[in-house]
């Protein structure tokens, strides 16, 4: 298991948004080795960071990605653990809270809490770790199943071409999905580009789509990687195409 929580920052137009994203992720037996202890750092890492397992819940107030990251939770260990399990531990770790150097980690052979927090927090290290406790033990206890991450893709593109350029757009399902994901009053953006400039920019920067989606969603890369990409639709052969592996559906 390894349950997660992390206060984040995004920088959006002028203004700075902050807010908790919780995710939890479950393992298979055949996951990790068995008789696996959580007492070495070594491990834990390699959870965290090579084996997260797959994603079960999440408990989101920013959309994923294209963010950094002001202070974290990491708890990781067995399947079997239960929530009076983790907050017992999570007690048992808050008297070591506040140390120099940060992260820190406590471990025991069941589980092992990592906690970490930016320069320009210290000083509000317990109240950041019992924020962050809380939220991932709420999502423990009360899993809500993913909402920013998906196999399929949603995220739908129009492509209207002329002799002389290429106008971009959503699909009004598409649009209307993230309207309510960036709030009122979100306006969702056509872009036109004269072939000449398309083939420059492919020249020099890669496939056209990877800069246009982002201005047309106002989300990173990252965030459509996270729905599964998007569907780039030609309006006049009314083929579609899966970005990023760009085959033809």
């Amino acid at each position: 298991m390894y349950l997660t929580a992390h206060r984040i920052r995004r920088i959006k137009g002028n203004k700075a948004e902050v807010g908790i994203n919780a995710f939890l992720h479950r393992h298979l037996e055949s996951d990790l080795p068995k008789n696996m202890r959580f007492d070495r750092e070594e491990t834990v890492n390699q959870i965290v960071h090579e084996n997260i397992g797959k994603l079960v819940a999440e408990s989101v107030d920013l959309v994923p990605g294209g963010s950094s990251v002001l202070s974290f939770i990491d708890i990781v260990g067995g399947e079997n653990l239960d929530k009076e399990r983790i907050q017992e531990f999570i007690n048992q770790m808050e008297p070591d809270i506040k140390r120099i150097h940060y992260p820190i980690t406590k471990s025991a052979p069941d589980m092992a809490i990592k906690f970490g927090i930016a320069y320009g927090l210290q000083g509000y290290e317990i109240r950041e770790y019992r924020a962050l406790a809380k939220r991932a033990l709420r999502l423990f206890e009360s899993p809500e199943p993913p909402k920013w991450r998906s196999e399929n893709p949603w995220i739908e593109i129009y492509c209207d071409s002329s002799d002389r350029q290429q106008t971009f757009s959503l699909a009004p399902a598409t649009a209307e999905k993230l309207r309510q994901v960036h709030d009122e009053p979100w306006v969702p953006a056509r872009v036109s580009v004269d072939r000449h400039t398309k083939h420059n920019i492919e020249l020099i920067h890669g496939d056209l789509i990877q800069h246009i989606a982002p201005i047309l969603t106002d989300l990173t890369l990252e965030q459509i990687a996270s729905q599964g990409g998007l569907i780039l639709c030609d309006s006049s052969s009314q083929k579609k195409i899966k970005w990023p592996e760009l085959k033809e559906l």
